[in-house]
């Protein structure tokens, strides 16, 4: 059986902490590692900028730089891990890459809102744990 574990990352300290800890996991399971970047700037300009697939074509290599820098500043080896980039809605898009890529964990940072910010607008995690078809692991 091939494992394979998710991690959703940012620049975040907690996505970074979430980062080593599924390296490391993966390392000594032997599972594969998929990281994914979900790039969400569309959803703050979404219909200014004209239309969406043109933005999305032109908004692409940022999120890879972004990602690569990412992993380059982690010392992580890209040909260790395999990458995946969407763009969208983080909660959902994280659910629907862990469906596809089937896999059995998900590992993902805690951005710590607060209750009150938590109780009003939800969290990603929050949504990703509700929603997702595997166990999820939340890193502090």
């Amino acid at each position: 059986m091939n494992n394979k574990i998710i991690v959703p990352v940012d620049a975040s300290s907690p996505s970074r902490r979430a980062l080593t800890y599924a390296l490391e996991l993966a390392r000594n399971t032997g599972s594969k590692l998929t990281v994914l970047y979900v790039d969400q700037i569309i959803l703050l300009y979404y219909g200014a900028l004209g239309p969406e697939s043109q933005y999305i074509k032109f908004q692409k290599p940022d999120a890879e730089d972004i990602l690569n820098k990412i992993l380059a500043d982690m010392g992580i080896q890209s040909d260790s891990i395999s990458k995946r980039i969407v763009t969208g809605n983080p909660a959902p898009l994280i659910v629907t890459v862990a469906l596809e890529e089937r896999a059995n964990l998900i590992v993902m940072g805690s951005r710590g809102c607060g209750f009150l910010t938590g109780l009003l607008l939800g969290s990603v995690s929050q949504s990703v744990i509700k929603h997702s078809p595997c166990p999820v692991l939340i890193v502090k």
